[in-house]
């Protein structure tokens, strides 16, 4: 008869919580010692302060990653696993933010963030919320936890290991904090009580807890996501799969990285939930995925593994090629160099559910996929609206119940209006958009396909800033006609080698000569080569040229481009 173990839970926390009553963090002898350095601590306080400062971004919170106890229901004492590091630091920082507080009455209710003072009626008892390793534990509540123990500094050269640590970061976070207004400081506290969360993964047992320390100390690694739901998985599986699963997720891991391991989990997160994320992933992945929550093995089978072939068949060219065309190798190519990653979920979601006959329809949905993915990234879309596009585009293929059917791969008339209209505006302006829209273009006039392994830099041909006595203020004397055109495409080319400030104001002849070309007199993008082949840089030209690079692009994502005046700028 088998046992039935306990589930591993996790469940997001502010501080203001973590830092009370419900918990007593306890630091056991087996744990390493506190080893956190200056540098860590910086980015610690410059990540807090940046988020404090753009309150809009993340929904206003801020998330410190998670931590591993073992603590039974509904009893404080929990036993840290896992999170040393950031609980101490975070003491130290409470610490410190409390003995920089001026008024005494302010100053003695922030002490309930690092010691919690005896109540008879609620039946709690003198006790510091955190207790180090024995070895350290006087030495913490002396220098950090007492009241005002920060104002005081120990002798650092007569300090080693932990406690110099614990020392010196207790020092910069002083000399930090010291100087900036105590308003500020007020505003801080208050947003790491109300704002900031950690994902508090508690277990009953030290068997259950044993698993994710194992999985911890085997890679000498932080716990990550899949770290915590690869522990619950496990846990379900029971004994006699438990090692096989193991080996098949960690032979995943191995083939697309560690770091990938957790992103493929948010994109399958994604292919579930359609919406923006506002949980984190180790707790609403398990919400949102349903299949993990059933059969351990099926999940692994018909989730975990076949959507990571379908990951690494995004990058595998040769591969794609062969089952879907050159094509669509570059518009995978493509949808890799926008600088978000919205549109993954959408394409695996379809490689997963894909049949072996369904090879032509794959391939005309990889490619509708690009059009739209540029169109949101070259708009300018925000997250929320890309997350709605592409949630629509996944119902169009896979409808969920109770969701009304949309069409979302399918640009309107006024949406391609639109792409085009951004697209023949000063693009360069744009500093994330007009690269990536200059490869694809440079590779759609090419006809072997061009290749960007090597530094490639974005050069004008008008200068952006034109001299009087130059060849060029003589071609462009209009100021209003210059600025029209010197940030669009007809007006870049991509340069081999670096950008020289000193050869922008050359005269044209000179640039094709010496600038814009190789040795040989010729350039390996098609972009810049028709550039070599032109006779005079002229406002007609540069009209011609436009109407042409435009046409290309709206060939290359099916675009209606009869609605944009090539003249005017959008």
């Amino acid at each position: 008869m088998l046992t039935q173990l306990s589930p591993i839970e996790a469940h997001e926390n502010k501080l203001g919580d973590i830092f009370g009553d419900a918990y007593a963090f306890e630091i056991p002898s087996y744990q390493r010692p506190y080893a956190w350095e200056e540098q860590q601590v910086q980015e610690l306080l410059t990540d807090l302060l940046d988020a404090m400062d753009n309150g809009t971004e993340n929904g206003g919170v801020y998330f410190l990653g998670s931590i591993v106890l073992i603590k039974s229901p509904n009893d404080p004492q929990c036993k840290v696993v896992d999170g040393q590091q950031r609980l101490t630091t975070l003491t130290i920082l409470f610490s410190v933010l409390r003995d920089l507080t001026s008024d005494n009455e302010t100053k003695i209710s922030r002490r309930t963030y690092i010691y919690q003072k005896a109540n008879p009626d609620s039946g709690t008892q003198d006790r510091f919320r955190l207790l180090l390793r024995e070895r350290d534990r006087a030495f913490f509540q002396r220098y950090i936890q007492q009241p005002d123990a920060t104002n005081q500094k120990p002798d650092m050269d007569a300090l080693e290991g932990s406690q110099q640590c614990i020392a010196r970061n207790a020092y910069y976070l002083r000399s930090q904090l010291e100087v900036i207004p105590e308003e500020r400081r007020n505003a801080l506290i208050a947003f790491l009580v109300q704002r900031c969360y950690l994902v508090i993964v508690a277990v009953p047992t030290p068997e259950a807890a044993r698993r994710i320390f194992t999985v911890l100390n085997a890679r000498g690694l932080d716990l990550t996501a899949t770290d915590i739901l690869k522990a619950n998985l496990l846990e379900r599986a029971g004994s006699v799969i438990e090692k096989n699963l193991a080996d098949r997720w960690e032979s995943v891991e191995l083939d697309i990285g560690r770091d990938k391991m957790v992103e493929l989990f948010g994109h399958m997160r994604m292919m579930y939930e359609r919406d923006k994320p506002r949980i984190a992933l180790e707790v609403g992945f398990s919400k949102y995925v349903t299949p993990f929550n059933e059969n351990a093995n099926q999940f692994v089978s018909e989730l975990l593994e076949p959507i990571a072939d379908a990951w690494l068949l995004l990058s595998n060219p040769e591969k794609i090629s062969k089952k879907f065309g050159s094509e669509v190798v570059r518009a995978v190519n493509s949808l890799e160099r926008i600088d978000n990653k919205d549109w993954v979920p959408p394409i695996l979601l379809r490689l997963w559910k894909r049949s072996k006959s369904d090879s032509e329809a794959v391939a005309k949905f990889i490619i509708n996929l690009e059009r739209v993915a540029y169109y949101l990234f070259v708009t300018r879309a925000d997250i929320n609206a890309r997350i709605a596009r592409f949630s629509t585009v996944m119902d169009e293929f896979d409808p969920r119940a109770g969701k009304e059917s949309k069409t979302g791969l399918t640009l309107s008339s006024a949406e391609q209006k639109e792409f085009l209209e951004a697209l023949s505006g000063p693009l360069y302006l744009k500093a994330r958009v007009c690269k990536p829209v200059m490869q694809r273009l440079d590779e759609a006039l090419s006809s072997g396909g061009a290749s960007y392994d090597q530094l490639v830099s974005i050069e004008h041909v008008l200068p952006q800033t034109v001299d009087e006595d130059s060849e060029w203020y003589d071609l462009f004397p209009d100021e209003e006609q210059r600025e029209e055109w010197t940030h669009r495409l007809a007006n870049l080319v991509f340069l081999t080698h670096r950008i020289n400030k000193r050869s922008s104001n050359w005269g044209f002849d000179r640039k094709k000569e010496e600038y814009f070309s190789s040795e040989d007199g010729s350039s390996p993008f098609p972009i810049t080569q028709s550039v070599l082949q032109a006779k005079r840089w002229s406002v007609d030209y540069l009209e011609s040229r436009q109407e042409k690079l435009l046409s290309v692009l709206a060939k290359v994502w099916q675009l209606k481009s009869g609605s944009v005046t090539i003249k005017a700028v959008a």
